[in-house]
């Protein structure tokens, strides 16, 4: 027999030695894979990490008037709604409707009808009061009149005063007169109308100045003062001036804002009252930088701001709203200059590190920025 065949007998008659041997082949082969399992990864590591691009525009401030802006209604400085004072016939009426009235125009007469015989009559009464306490107080001085009789000469007297004066008052309200400049809005009488006292006449308002009044929140009432000055667009799209005139001093209750009155200069009466109106007050003087409003982010807490690139890491930059306008809005809170994510913002956190590619604009705003320095 061969030797050959001798081993092939011997392990024959053995098999759990090959089965040793198999198992620690496996084994070896097994732990080859794993180290190399481990060193791929770290080779890879230092290759695959990729630093993502985003496109940045280095954008500069500009000097601004922060503003705040409001909502107002224009109202008349002044309305009064003439009453009939006492009763009587509408005799005539004197001012239309709509029409412009001054200080002490006659807007209607009533009827006087016998109040001026009757002052005659109590003039004549006051005569005849003043001779009997003139002799009354003769003999109380000589001793025939005493004390009780004085008293009732002068009640007499008295009451003949009030009664002319109270028929001088009735007379002088039969003309019922516009109590200041104006104009007559409405007219609630016509003539041959019989009124009662306390009846309408007329209502006049004063529309110079005009009035727009308007509601301001607590975060911003601090920041005014009596005098500021006020931009006024109405919504006929007529730009006007204005100024304010009057702050509330206790917010209102349900809205938790402030009232305030801005004065407009109508000396024709030609602005009206009862429209709706865009207010903006100029405040302080500040740099703002112009962004578009796609450009605005929200940081984990809820805070508005943007993302700029600083030593090649994304920053999140918290902002002020200073004002919008159609074509972007200015925010504060950015400094003099700031380089701002354009394209690639939604993909990228605050402290990732990022390729910036500068826009060409960037070029652009550094040359008209040093030209205005």
């Amino acid at each position: 027999m061969s030797t050959a065949s001798q081993r092939r007998q011997w392990f024959a008659e053995r098999p759990y030695i090959i089965a040793i041997i198999i198992t620690l082949l496996l084994m070896l082969w097994m732990a080859s894979g794993l180290m190399q399992a481990q060193e791929i990864p770290n080779e890879k590591s230092e290759h695959s990490v990729i630093v993502p691009k985003v496109k940045v525009e280095t954008m500069y401030a500009k000097i601004i008037s922060d503003t705040v802006a409001l909502y107002g209604r224009t109202e008349p400085d002044r309305v009064t709604t003439l009453k009939a004072e006492i009763s009587g016939k509408i005799e005539q009426v004197l001012a239309k409707r709509g029409a412009k009235v001054e200080k002490g125009q006659v807007i209607v007469k009533l009827e006087i009808n016998d109040l001026e015989s009757q002052l005659a009559q109590a003039k004549a009464l006051l005569t005849q009061r003043e001779i009997e306490h003139q002799g009354v107080l003769k003999l109380s001085a000589d001793g025939y009149q005493g004390k009780v009789q004085v008293s009732s000469a002068a009640a007499n007297l008295a009451a003949v005063q009030a009664q002319i004066k109270r028929l001088n008052i009735d007379i002088a309200n039969t003309v019922i007169r516009a109590p200041f400049d104006g104009v007559l809005n409405t007219r609630y009488v016509e003539q041959g109308d019989y009124v009662q006292s306390g009846d309408d006449i007329a209502m006049i308002a004063d529309l110079d100045p005009l009035i727009v009044r308007a509601h301001v929140s607590e975060n911003n009432i601090g920041q005014l003062v009596v005098g500021q000055k006020a931009k006024i667009r109405l919504l006929s799209h007529e730009n006007l001036a204005g100024q304010v005139r009057y702050i509330a001093s206790v917010a209102d209750d349900a809205t938790n804002t402030f009232k305030i009155e801005i004065a407009i200069a109508n000396n024709d009466s030609d602005l009206l009252a009862g429209l709706s109106s865009e207010v903006n007050i100029s405040l302080d003087e500040i740099p703002a930088i112009k962004v578009s409003p796609a450009l605005l982010a929200l940081d984990e807490q809820g805070n508005i701001g943007v993302k700029t690139v600083e030593d090649s890491h994304v920053k999140f930059t918290a902002i002020n709203i200073i004002k919008s306008e159609k074509d972007g809005i200015w925010l504060s809170g950015l400094g003099q200059q700031t380089d701002i994510i354009t394209l690639g913002q939604g993909f990228v956190r605050a402290g990732d590190k990022v390729e910036a590619i500068f826009s060409k604009a960037s070029n652009v705003n550094a040359a008209l920025a040093s030209k205005s320095e």
